[in-house]
């Protein structure tokens, strides 16, 4: 289990390991209400994101700690479906950005799962903050009512 960091009311895990990032990644990829993804349903993202075929098999080697030096190509295609640079899977990336991937995360999974296309939320974010805003009041006010 990754240590946890400190100095924040939200720790979040310490992202040291190639399994750590992958795990903390996968964990956030999943919609709200419902476990993690399987190796099989990371793999079949990134087919449908990227068109390039990974074998669950390649994406249990990382989670467990088992390929601790992947290749490029694997770790490009791990970023692309969940929003982050390649270069979040290297030991010296800068792990104070996780807060802000972290956010980005969640967001992309949120979309996801409400089958938003980029085409049908391009316009909205065209919009002025004013225009927005009675959106955004009624997504608070859904939240709220839960």
């Amino acid at each position: 289990m990754p240590e946890q960091t400190t100095g924040s009311t939200d720790a979040e895990p310490a992202l040291r390991s190639l399994a750590d990032k992958v795990n903390w990644l996968i964990d956030r990829a999943r919609p709200p209400g419902r476990g993690t993804c399987s190796n099989a349903e990371v793999a079949d993202l990134i087919e449908r994101t990227t068109g390039g075929r990974v074998s669950y098999t390649t994406i249990w080697k990382p989670r467990n700690g088992q390929a601790a030096n992947p290749q490029m190509k694997l770790t490009g295609a791990m970023a692309r479906p969940f929003g982050v640079p390649p270069g979040f899977f290297l030991a010296d990336y800068d792990t104070g950005q996780a807060g802000l991937l972290r956010e980005e995360a969640e967001l992309l999974t949120l979309v996801r799962s409400a089958s938003i296309s980029p085409a049908q939320l391009r316009p909205i974010l065209e919009w002025s903050p004013a225009a927005r805003q009675p959106v955004i009041d009624l997504i608070a006010a859904v939240t709220a009512a839960r």
